[in-house]
């Protein structure tokens, strides 16, 4: 429960909203248990012949129902209100940390329990705060008034429902290491299965290729097998703990009775209603209660992986360092003898020095593994290097601030994800308000308007996810469209001319040797895209 709890203080950057969620909470249980013990007494007294006051029976109940349907919908409404805008910071938090910390020098996290984490866990919490925090204050309101009621008829129905209470409470206590068990392993079963099925669909296509189709699906109903199983167990359990919850219901309903027969001096048979009632309403918030507890082992998975998710060290120090230092006379992108490993013992660059000027293309090539695409990343500062400095425009980029580091450096990277939208939406995702020359003037250049593009409907041309309806080659324009809108200073370029026939890479590369204000670090085997550049440097070699 302590990782649960640590992420309940999210609660106190929305205290009105969780105030309000209590207040109207304890009137609703209110209400409801005033409409139970009201009921119980009218139908006590009646029974036993007496007279019962009519604007009790005929305005205070009706009253107390109408009242506990209106404060039920508006805590229902303020609660989840409360849960949804929660988890929307919770979110933005996961995606920062995830953000920070990826990609890894060491990549042992599948990208489907990524996702697993990021969606499904996140919204587990949903539960938590909308049905959890709040209700678990109001009903200790309930339990505290139903101890005040039953002391009031008997002191003696205490001793009925207060043991009952105590053992409704320890039962998930008692099962909590097999809870803790069966939410790992359910928790672990759905993030392999989500996983696996993120596997397939991406790679759908080559499995159907090799004939490897078969043995993938029978691989995802061996994991929804297993799921099943997980669930089947996690099912028993919680089936098991609830029938005990309802056994002490119907023995807190006769015990009740009992107690009142044989404390006929004090307690009336008219009571016998009210005090049947108030000993089952006094179980009801030990069953919410037990409810939280029971449900504590997935929160508690759930809650696990988001805070790892948010411990993880981010990849490189974003942290100011104050004042910057003097620039050094220089411009473009600058590696000074740089060092990288992943693993901290094999190099990957070792002593890697290079000057990209303004206006100039400098193709990075060698065989692969040499660590091209490692120094492009490191001109983005995915990581910081081992030994060395990368710098633009004179200053290191670990002191340039992140946002402003991203204004000044771009990516295309060898394969080009899009958004679902329009190739002008697709444009402007880093400038939603780009002037509409700016973006003619980059699809220009990216030749998105050129008769082979292929793309009579021009910038409204429509985007199904992941660039689906766009060729390889229309999908590399609208990258490099998107990556020109910004003016960058330095323009990194991993592959990008790949998917384009020869034709449609001089066009570009011929556009690009024209860009005076930027710096081009060109990752490329074509040896015309090669030739294009203004010079190459070989790694590995």
């Amino acid at each position: 429960m302590r990782t649960v709890l640590r992420l309940l203080p999210l609660i106190a950057t929305r205290r009105g909203l969780f105030i309000e969620t209590v207040v109207w909470s304890a009137v609703t249980q209110t209400a409801v248990l005033g409409i139970a013990l009201g009921l119980a007494w009218t139908v006590g007294h009646i029974v036993a012949g007496e007279t019962v006051s009519l604007p009790v029976a005929s305005f205070a109940l009706p009253g107390l129902a109408i009242l506990a349907s209106v404060t039920a919908w508006r805590e229902s409404w303020v609660s989840h209100d409360l849960a949804y805008r929660l988890i929307a910071t919770l979110r933005g938090h996961v995606f920062d940390a995830l953000r920070r910390a990826l990609p890894s020098r060491t990549r042992h996290r599948r990208t489907g329990d990524l996702t697993t984490t990021v969606v499904a866990d996140i919204e587990t919490l949903e539960w938590l705060y909308a049905h959890t925090a709040a209700q678990t204050l109001s009903a200790l309101l309930v339990l505290a008034m139903s101890a005040a009621v039953s002391i009031s008829i008997s002191p003696l129905l205490l001793l009925i429902w207060v043991p009952l209470l105590i053992i409704g409470v320890t039962v998930p206590f008692v099962t909590a290491r097999r809870a803790r068990r069966d939410g790992d392993e359910l928790a672990h079963g759905a993030a392999a299965l989500r996983s696996e099925l993120l596997d397939t669909v991406r790679g759908l296509r080559e499995l159907t290729g090799s004939g490897a189709l078969d043995a993938q699906l029978e691989r995802l109903t061996d994991y929804t097998r297993r799921l099943a199983r997980a669930q089947v167990r996690e099912a028993s359990r919680l089936g098991a703990e609830r029938g005990i919850g309802d056994i002490a219901l119907a023995l807190a309903a006769l015990g009740a009775i009992l107690i009142v027969l044989l404390d006929r001096a004090t307690v009336g048979p008219e009571n016998i209603p009210l005090a049947v009632t108030v000993a089952v309403a006094g179980l009801a918030p030990a069953a919410q209660i037990a409810d939280l507890l029971r449900n504590a082992s997935t929160l508690r998975a759930a809650a696990e992986r988001i805070t790892d998710v948010l411990g993880q060290p981010p990849a490189v120090d974003h942290r100011p360092r104050g004042s910057r230092p003097e620039r050094l006379q220089e411009s473009g992108l600058v590696f000074d003898q740089v060092g990288f490993s992943y693993d901290y013992e094999r190099p990957v660059l070792k002593g890697l020095t290079m000057h990209i000027r303004p206006g100039e293309i400098v193709a990075l090539t060698g065989p692969s593994g040499v660590g091209k695409t490692t120094a492009a990343r490191l001109a983005l500062r995915m990581w910081d290097p081992d030994t060395g400095s990368v710098r633009i425009d004179g200053t290191e980029i670990s002191d340039i601030p992140d946002k402003e580091l991203r204004s000044r450096i771009t990516t295309v990277p060898q394969s080009s994800p899009l958004l679902r939208g329009t190739i002008r939406s697709n444009i402007t995702l880093g400038e939603p308000e780009a002037a509409e020359e700016k973006v003619h003037e980059a699809a220009t250049a990216a030749g998105l308007f050129d008769p082979g593009a292929g793309l009579p409907g021009g910038l409204d041309t429509p985007v199904g996810e992941h660039g689906a309806g766009l060729s390889g080659g229309q999908r590399a324009r609208v990258a490099i469209a998107r990556a020109l809108l910004g003016n960058p200073r330095v323009l990194v370029l991993d592959e990008p001319t790949a998917s384009l026939d020869s034709q449609a890479d001089t066009a570009i590369m011929d556009f690009l040797s024209h860009s005076q204000d930027c710096a081009i670090l060109l990752i490329a085997h074509r040896p015309a895209t090669i030739a294009a550049a203004h010079r190459s440097i070989r790694l590995g070699s």
